[in-house]
């Protein structure tokens, strides 16, 4: 068996996110998780932060660490979605606060030091808008030498959800996109193109509520509470689980299809702001600077997640 993967996460936990880490802590074996970074986004900096903690004492991780990031974008205010996770970010639930805490770096500082001086190359998975890393990109560009693969959810080749054009992760500091995208790393792109077919049925979810530990018992009314905006807004079946599809991704690349394309990162400040524009066709000759997913493979995705909060039977608290 090979050797875990060394992957630092950045999210905005936000329920999706919260539950992707528990998708890492649930695959000891596949992961050597280096840290946690986070970032303002889904809600404000203090609710993700404190949310990221809750969710490794849940696994009963106590040894993670996770380090406080950009409380916003590059350019202009943060763009907060309240209605989509609800005012903490953890919407259906309230966990008490956490005992653990913050490490007192921030995770700009944390992300240089450790892609400089890590003995592997690292893989960088995304789940936020892309703040911390593209300031890590722009204060020390050397680090991209010792990333082995940046994995993000973000974008849309098709219609966005925080505008018409755009999907919220790259609307809320386009900047960053713009840098990663433009760093020479080619990036694993998983939009919502692919998330939107990633959506939480009744069906699965009453296999989920038979699952007989605390983790599947408290993720449960989560996701229950989170289908009701999707369900509203974008005409879905359910909740998207947007950030967990990055982790399915790292565990099992077979789920999911798509090609190397160019993708570019509309930053003006018109209607398109944010919009990720996928040269599908390759009508513009440029070289591919991603490789864009546009298909998942539904039911195994979610018997891959079923399964990863089984591992928690007996060893939640």
């Amino acid at each position: 068996m090979a050797a875990p993967l060394p992957l630092i996460l950045d999210c905005d936990p936000g329920v999706d996110d919260f539950v992707a880490i528990l998708m890492i802590l649930a695959a000891p074996e596949r992961f050597n998780l280096l840290g946690i970074t986070v970032s303002g986004g889904n809600v404000a900096l203090r609710y993700t932060a404190e949310n990221a903690l809750k969710a490794c004492e849940l696994a009963r991780r106590q040894d993670v660490k996770v380090y406080a990031g950009c409380p916003g974008p590059l350019l202009r205010a943060l763009a907060v979605e309240d209605g989509v996770h609800g005012e903490t970010g953890l919407k259906g639930i309230t966990l008490p606060s956490p005992n653990l805490k913050l490490q007192p770096v921030h995770a700009v500082d944390f992300l240089i030091e450790t892609l400089m001086t890590f003995p592997q190359k690292v893989t960088v998975a995304t789940t936020a808008p892309l703040t911390n890393l593209a300031l890590a990109i722009v204060r020390e560009p050397r680090i991209l030498d010792n990333i082995e693969e940046i994995v993000t959810m973000g974008g849309s080749m098709q219609l966005g959800n925080i505008t018409p054009a755009a999907e919220y992760n790259f609307y809320a500091d386009p900047e960053a996109a713009h840098i990663l995208y433009t760093c020479g790393k080619k990036i694993t792109t998983i939009g919502i193109d692919v998330t939107h077919q990633a959506v939480v049925s009744l069906e699965w979810l009453a296999h989920l509520e038979r699952l007989e530990n605390p983790v599947a018992k408290t993720v449960f009314p989560m996701l229950h509470a989170f289908r009701d905006y999707d369900m509203k807004y974008f005409e879905l079946g359910g909740g998207a689980l947007h950030d967990p599809c990055v982790i399915a991704y790292l565990l099992d690349r077979s789920l999911f299809k798509g090609r190397d394309v160019h993708v570019e990162i509309d930053t003006s400040f018109s209607l398109t702001r944010g919009r990720t524009v996928v040269d599908w066709w390759h009508k513009r000759g440029l070289q591919p600077n991603a490789h864009v997913c546009n298909e998942v493979n539904v039911e195994r995705f979610f018997d891959r997640l079923l399964d990863l909060l089984n591992f928690y039977g007996g060893k939640a608290p």
